[in-house]
């Protein structure tokens, strides 16, 4: 199955209120429309995004290699050729959301039987944080939406309990970041100043590692003869 892109003319319209009706240097950009998901796509792996029954490292599997999946591999050869379009609705959904996240599709869903066209998710860090998954929360809290949009794609296993997933960055297009520096500060003002990384499990070197010993003092001329008092204490 291969994806199609649908132009549209008046697509630049569907971008607000996120991006404000200048056409300098977007045409060529937002005419490619994308489709919003609304949720829909995300529902099929809520068990292995947000579960608490298993860790994430056992829902979220990020070592798959995307060509073994003939879904996934297109979708990954369209993605790259769309990515000037892309870049564009990923800064609207920062626009619109004033919200930092990252754009994500279901590679095993559409919206309609009839389309090739795959819709997107808009995953903001409040949701990330719940995947206790470390990839994804640092992905959406230390990336420059300005610059960047961030795109998760996934395969739910059969049994929808995990998937397999990717991460791609895809550049903001210059010429519609350039023409809209002054809403991009201003959502950029209004954002928390921390993302702090929630995970359900500390990294084996943080658990093993050994705690520092405190140095030993040299003892003076009396530290020689004195030594402080134990005392036991029994309690009843």
């Amino acid at each position: 199955m291969a994806y199609a892109s649908h132009l549209s003319p008046d697509a630049l319209n569907s971008l607000k209120p996120g991006m404000a009706s200048a056409r300098t240097g977007m045409d060529s950009f937002v005419n490619m429309k994308f489709t919003d998901a609304h949720g829909e796509g995300i529902k099929f792996a809520e068990r292995a995004l947000f579960g608490r029954e298993r860790k994430a490292k056992d829902r979220i599997h990020w070592q798959f290699p995307y060509d073994k999946d003939p879904k996934v591999q297109i979708l990954m050869g369209w993605i790259e050729e769309v990515a000037p379009g892309l870049g564009a609705f990923g800064l609207n959904k920062f626009l619109q959301t004033r919200e930092r996240g990252a754009l994500v599709v279901n590679a095993d869903y559409r919206m309609d039987s009839h389309s090739d066209v795959p819709p997107f998710d808009w995953l903001t860090y409040e949701s990330a944080v719940d995947t206790r998954d470390k990839l994804i929360q640092e992905s959406i809290g230390f990336y420059d939406p300005a610059m960047q949009v961030i795109v998760f794609i996934f395969l739910p296993s059969k049994t929808r309990n995990s998937i397999a997933m990717w991460r791609r960055k895809i550049t903001v297009p210059n010429s519609v970041r350039l023409a809209h520096v002054r809403e991009i500060e201003l959502a950029k003002a209004a954002l928390r100043k921390d993302y702090p990384v929630f995970v359900d499990e500390l990294p084996p070197s943080t658990l093993d590692s050994p705690r520092p010993r405190a140095a030993k003092g040299k003892r003076g001329f009396w530290g020689k003869f004195w030594k402080p008092f134990k005392f036991k204490v029994k309690w009843s």
